[in-house]
């Protein structure tokens, strides 16, 4: 049995015996199948676990059986972009109190806005005994003293747009607090969306992650998602343009991370304006992403951006990417498909090679009648495309992929 599920005794639900004869009562198992249906931040506000010793086993076996949480599909989040501004802060915070001790104590694997993973921070050091406390819902439970979210391993801040920003304003440099959030984190995963009025900075971003590195290990797993909401995009910049527009360029961000030796596991680089893959790409002032070597410095790279300049010529000759094991292209042209491979070379342990192409690419230029997927551009779409890769790329399996099921197309 999973030490998430929970063993408290099974107790029959007193009931107030009725004055009617003929009114049905509910049994037991209907009763824990209709509190199973209600989310458990609601159970927590409204307090179901206090109807009765016996109700409250129907309480803590849901509570103990959600080892997932995610904001987004959470009324908190809604609750909290509603109060946080106003004066009903305080009773906000008595809720997100109570949701640790009974609720979030019990989650693995969490997502939350960073807005809201900074309040919790800020509660975690105004209220010291929540690490002291959590955990206590169920009798089985056996929390580790001192932290606040007792079984927490993995956890996926979303930063950028709606979910906050992530300045130096937001004030991460109190490490004391990381110690009291969870113990050893096995899964970090950031999503930063980077847009024009550069909410997220790259030195609020280097605050952060020290703050993470705290409850993280040399085992740890960080993935990263970056995705580009910017006008500018992430075409080649000389030195005096890629400082000034720092807090918008990926490549910034992935040297923070390796400034700070945190071994990237998988990076996946995202274009949220990207034109749609069936457009001719050789219209003016194409967005494309310029492929810094520092991308190869990760166990899984995956590129959902048009890939334009690339830079193996500026590397040196006996620069070894040994971390790169897999390599995936996503709805994606490849302008220089060459280059690409050349690219790829100095990564001696990759093992596969995945090319992903529209949904429903074959269907669509099966009926085109003016030849516009003949297009030389159309190629890296197509099998055809990519026939030097065997020969540039022995070591590594290669596939092209439909979108439609993921079905392979060519390996």
């Amino acid at each position: 049995m999973s030490r998430n599920r929970c063993r408290c005794a099974r107790l029959p639900v007193l009931r107030i015996p009725a004055t009617d004869e003929d009114l049905p009562q509910l049994p037991d198992e209907i009763v824990e199948l209709i509190v199973s249906k209600v989310l458990p931040t609601e159970i927590v506000a409204y307090g179901w676990d206090q109807v009765s010793r016996s109700f409250g086993t129907f309480v803590h076996r849901h509570l103990c059986s959600k080892t997932y949480f995610c904001a987004h599909h959470d009324p908190l989040w809604d609750l909290y972009k509603t109060t946080r501004n106003t004066y009903d802060l305080e009773k906000f915070d008595k809720l997100l109190v109570l949701l640790i001790k009974k609720y979030l104590c019990q989650v693995e694997d969490i997502v939350l806005p960073v807005a809201l993973f900074s309040h919790i921070q800020h509660l975690l050091e105004q209220n010291s005994y929540l690490a002291a406390t959590s955990g206590t819902a169920c009798s089985f439970r056996h929390p580790q003293p001192g932290v606040a979210f007792s079984n927490l391993s993995k956890l996926t801040i979303q930063i950028g747009g709606e979910c906050g920003g992530l300045t130096l304003s937001h004030n991460f440099e109190n490490l004391k607090t990381s110690s009291s959030l969870c113990k050893t984190l096995h899964e970090i995963n950031l999503d930063i969306v980077l847009s024009d009025n550069e909410d997220v900075t790259c030195a609020g971003f280097r605050e952060f992650l020290r703050f993470l590195k705290e409850i993280s290990c040399v085992s740890t797993l960080w993935n990263i998602r970056l995705t580009d909401n910017t006008t500018s995009g992430q075409g080649w910049s000389g030195p005096a343009n890629l400082n000034r527009y720092r807090n918008k360029m990926f490549i910034c961000y992935i040297r923070t991370m390796l400034d700070l030796s945190l071994q990237i596991n998988q990076l996946e680089l995202v274009d949220k304006r990207k034109a749609s893959p069936y457009m001719l790409v050789m219209a003016h002032g194409r967005r494309t992403i310029y492929m810094f070597p520092e991308f190869k410095r990760c166990r899984s790279l995956v590129i959902c951006y048009d890939i334009g300049l690339i830079a193996p010529v500026f590397s040196h000759e006996n620069d070894h990417f040994d971390d790169l094991l897999h390599f995936e292209v996503d709805e994606s042209h490849v302008l220089y498909k060459a280059d690409l491979l050349e690219y790829l070379k100095s990564a001696h342990e990759l093992r596969e090679v995945k090319v992903v192409i529209p949904s429903t690419f074959h269907s669509r230029v099966s009926r085109c009648t003016e030849g516009c997927f003949s297009n030389p551009d159309f190629a890296c779409f197509r099998a055809d495309g990519w026939c030097s890769v065997p020969a540039k790329l022995p070591g590594a399996h290669f596939e092209i992929v439909s979108n439609d099921a993921r079905s392979p197309i060519m390996a």
